[in-house]
């Protein structure tokens, strides 16, 4: 019985594909023996490593495996596996014994800059970098070793230079490709490997199998203070809150192996759980990750699924699902149904004849309020507070709404409201609210739908709307069986909201607890995000108080002369912090305001010979060979290495608003600056921000030099 936890880095994975088979099949063996002791020096096999406090080496020949061990949560982290020469390089290991210097391993190695410490082409002087030759020549038997499917060798053969590499995303080599072969080209040196995060490794096997390409992904390692939350009050409802990359999706995945263990420990059966993932995207990698955490506890084989009882799928996939149980064919409203929809409702309430004073009160009621804002008021507050009736909607709860509704307009925009949803009821097509609206309803109704699940499990809760959250509550057998992972400091469109509001039995009051560690962004990031919130009033300082894994560079904020100056400049610091990073510039993402600015910057990034595309939230490709261009609202649950938030300028963000009440305009403006901060937090490593030196937002002047690198004025 292994009494040592194991885990593994990227780096070291990165290093196993390349061995050959029977060295492969050497390291699991030593894997294997090291699960038992890794800490007794066994003749020449098994040292520490001079000059770190926590490090050892296991020799395989004239092959090194490097690992960490800490003693006390008795875990190894496997770390690097490769010949012993360029081994120690990376470790800067040259023989010396000095123990008073000996340092320890751990994610603080990876130290942060000084602030005037950014690299070479942020300063004024800077000229055009040397081309950097890569350190070794791509064979076929190369590439086949890294995996790399066959239709990519002859561009990647043709290769000498780093540039070219990361130049061949826009003949659509695709990104994780080109990662694979700057990994293995370019091997991270110990403060790197030092940052990375750890992954599980439940069997020693499972390296072979990744390397055969059977398993695609291990699972994060709860750290010592996620852990706790995993099986913590399994009777809730809970809230597990946490910043931005503070891993609550991951504590969420370990609270099923929980669930089903204790209910095994127990005697019964394997409870029925719905885990409700934010993405489309992230359902697959959930499934793959949970098979790996309940293969042993389940006894799973290689190829099994997960058992029935176990549902892992969006919110709206489960609505759609409940709805069409009722027998009747429907179709979505997507942005072009609903314009018309709203068009229509807006032409029949027009007054069309003298006297005619009810549809004359309403259409002056309604002037000025645009198609995007009402239509953002029928999803979040008509329908996603589940308002049934006019009186509903007049007790609603509008707070950072930013334009005030007193009766007489609410009462004409819930008369829009009813011709707006007669056009899509005729066209028999659902908005996504008004879906959960009719799944809620189908599942409270005596004769609705009767399945309900042991526990359901609600990740990045704070992003649906309340109709949303309440849905899940109804459909567990009992509240004390719901489990929610929120960021407050994220919420996009509930403010004002409490937990209780969306459901009676909602009540996480003594039952919630806050995760600190943040694993994306370096902690200058962080630090210069958080600085967008704090000037504000709604500000979660709980939530925002976290620790970090990650250091680097300062984020920067440019001042622009024009537009043309704005999109010139954002395309060369894409370009140079791909080129920084290792990585090809589609790892970069360009968030705005709206598709009116988008569309035309992502031409703009054409013209300077950078691939982009402006994509909406619909049709939001990850995986595309290009800069993607979107809206902050549509980055939301995203992440990317290199982030730029561009044209931060009065009248785009903050938006304008017609509000003129002074709390209708403070909540108005707290929503603004959390899509704000919301933008900054999806970047890992490098954060840039750009704007109209003509037309400054007003968040900029809260921004200090402090923890902002400030040129361009």
């Amino acid at each position: 019985m292994s009494t040592w936890q194991i885990t593994q880095k990227a780096a070291y994975l990165n290093d196993f594909i390349e061995l050959n088979k029977n060295l492969q099949k050497a390291v699991v063996n030593a894997v294997e023996e090291l699960e038992h002791d890794p800490v007794t020096p066994r003749g020449d096999t098994i040292k520490k490593l001079q000059g770190y406090k926590n490090v050892w080496r296991y020799r395989i020949g004239t092959f090194r495996l490097i690992y960490a061990v800490d003693r006390d949560s008795c875990m190894l982290r496997l770390l690097a596996v490769g010949p012993r020469g360029s081994i120690y390089e990376r470790f800067n290991y040259r023989g010396w014994d000095a123990p008073g210097a000996a340092v320890e391993f751990g994610p603080r190695m990876e130290q942060a800059p000084e602030w005037s410490n950014h690299p070479e082409w942020f300063r004024p002087e800077q000229r055009e970098p040397e081309r950097e030759r890569l350190p070794r020549k791509l064979t076929p038997a190369l590439l086949r070793k890294w995996r790399i499917d066959e239709r990519h060798h002859p561009a990647l053969m043709r290769c000498l230079y780093a540039e070219d590499l990361l130049n061949l995303v826009n003949i659509g080599v695709p990104s994780d490709v080109l990662g694979r072969v700057m990994d293995g080209l370019f091997p991270l040196p110990v403060d790197k490997i030092a940052s990375q995060p750890d992954h599980v490794l439940l069997d020693p096997e499972d390296l072979l199998a990744y390397a055969e390409g059977t398993l695609s992904a291990f699972l994060l390692h709860l750290d010592e203070k996620q852990k706790p939350l995993a099986d913590w009050a399994l009777a809730g409802p809970t809230l597990v809150k946490g910043g931005p990359g503070s891993g609550k999706s991951t504590v969420a995945l370990y609270r099923i192996r929980a669930i089903v263990e204790q209910a095994l420990r127990d005697g019964r059966e394997v409870p029925s759980i719905l885990f409700t993932t934010y993405t489309n995207a992230l359902i697959n990698s959930s499934e793959s990750l949970l098979r790996q955490l309940l293969r042993d506890t389940l006894q799973l084989q290689e190829g099994d699924r997960l058992p029935g009882q176990i549902r892992i799928t969006t919110l709206h996939k489960t609505a759609t699902w409940i709805v069409r149980t009722r027998g009747e064919p429907f179709g979505m409203a997507y942005d072009n149904h609903r314009s018309d929809a709203l068009q229509s409702a807006r032409y029949n309430l027009r007054p069309r004849a003298f006297g005619d004073t009810d549809k004359l009160a309403w259409s002056e009621a309604l002037e000025g309020l645009r198609d995007d804002y009402l239509l953002d008021e029928f999803d979040w507050v008509i329908e996603g507070q589940h308002c049934r009736c006019e009186q509903d909607y007049l007790d609603a709860r509008r707070i950072g709404r930013g334009i005030p509704f007193p009766e007489a307009r609410r009462r004409a925009v819930w008369r829009l409201y009813e011709g707006y949803c007669d056009y899509l009821r005729a066209e028999n097509r659902y908005t996504w609210e008004r879906l959960l609206q009719t799944a809620l309803d189908h599942v409270r109704a005596d004769d609705g739908f009767a399945q309900r699940w042991d526990y359901v499990i609600v990740d990045e809760a704070q992003d649906l709307p309340p109709v949303g959250v309440a849905l899940c509550v109804e459909l567990a057998q009992n509240p004390s069986g719901v489990f929610l992972t929120a960021d407050a400091n994220q919420s996009l469109y509930n403010r004002g909201f409490r937990w209780t509001y969306v459901h009676e039995d909602l009540n996480v009051r003594g039952r919630s607890r806050l995760l600190r560690r943040n694993y994306r962004s370096t902690q200058e990031i962080a630090a210069a995000a958080a600085q967008i919130l704090q000037a504000g009033e709604e500000f979660d300082t709980d939530a925002a108080a976290q620790e970090f894994v990650h250091s680097g560079a300062y984020p920067v904020t440019y001042a622009a002369s024009s537009s043309e100056d704005q999109a010139r400049w954002i395309a060369r610091r894409i370009y140079e912090a791909a080129r920084e990073l290792r990585l090809p510039p589609n790892a970069a993402a360009v968030l705005v305001s709206s598709s009116s600015v988008g569309v035309p910057l992502a031409a703009a990034l054409e013209g300077h010979g950078l691939p982009t595309t402006f994509m909406k939230s619909r049709n939001f490709d990850l995986d595309a060979p290009c800069v993607k261009v979107t809206t902050l609202h549509a980055a939301k649950g995203l992440e990317f290495p290199i982030v730029v938030v561009a044209h931060v300028e009065a009248g785009r963000l903050p938006r304008d608003t017609d509000a003129t009440d002074e709390e209708e305009i403070m909540a108005f403006l707290q929503g603004e600056r959390r899509l704000f901060y919301v933008g900054c937090t999806r970047a890992m490593r490098y954060l840039f921000i750009t704007y109209d030196r003509h037309l400054p937002s007003p968040f900029l002047a809260d921004l200090g030099e402090d923890c902002w690198m400030m040129v361009g004025d």
